[in-house]
């Protein structure tokens, strides 16, 4: 809740200093904040019930999470006649298929190169200084503790015996390295479907990979499953 109130506050901050620029009112994120908290208002008991209950809770929040963004989205650009981010989302729309359009400002991203899809020769020049192979390899690593961390609270198994089971073959994951797990996967996805904004991804991916070269919890598993571990080695 903290950390949504403090991109809230963060974003209004810089309104303010950018001379009450109501663009940033109008944007997608302020309305995701806001919708995320009163989401977590309406449903306060997701982690009760079976696994397929809690799965459906779930989904049932990101949708409403979602709708409730639109919504509050298109009231804010209703209330302020905002239409100055409009040429983005017929950007959007015509690079992945889903029509043509005739909106100046949008066929000029089209036509620049920088907004194409990332080149197949990025990778193999981030493998060139081996970044991207240590990369790969933490995030394998962690996505593969998350969807068993993930499944395991879906389930809501507090067996002592199969928590045990459980952390002896994953990374007991902790928020701050979920969290950043999320980023570093949307960032790559942003960079894949838009060349110029694999800055984001590029610098994020070292952050990443320094994590996993210097996490205690990594060598920790790839020590178990060698059969080698001992603390003193870790």
């Amino acid at each position: 809740t903290w950390l949504y109130i403090i991109q809230i506050s963060g974003l209004l901050l810089v309104c303010v200093l950018q001379f009450f620029n109501s663009m940033i009112l109008g944007s997608l994120v302020i309305s995701f904040n806001v919708s995320v908290l009163i989401a977590r208002t309406i449903q306060k008991n997701l982690k009760k019930g079976g696994f397929l209950n809690r799965l459906g809770k779930l989904i049932l929040h990101v949708l409403l999470v979602l709708c409730l963004t639109l919504l509050i989205n298109k009231f804010i650009k209703k209330i302020l006649n905002l239409e100055s981010d409009e040429h983005i989302f017929k950007f959007l729309k015509a690079k992945f298929g889903f029509g043509a359009t005739r909106d100046f400002d949008a066929n000029l991203y089209l036509c620049e190169e920088a907004f194409g899809l990332l080149p197949l020769n990025t990778f193999s020049r981030l493998s060139s200084t081996l970044l991207f192979y240590v990369y790969g390899f933490v995030l394998f690593l962690l996505t593969v503790a998350a969807v068993i961390v993930a499944f395991r609270n879906l389930s809501g198994s507090n067996q002592v015996h199969l928590k045990d089971k459980m952390e002896e073959y994953t990374v007991t994951l902790k928020p701050e390295a979920a969290y950043s797990l999320v980023h570093t996967v949307l960032f790559g996805c942003l960079a894949l479907s838009t060349m110029r904004m694999k800055y984001l991804w590029t610098s994020h991916m070292c952050v990443f990979a320094s994590f996993g070269l210097c996490s205690t919890e990594v060598w920790k598993l790839i020590l178990k499953c060698l059969h080698l571990y001992t603390s003193q080695r870790v």
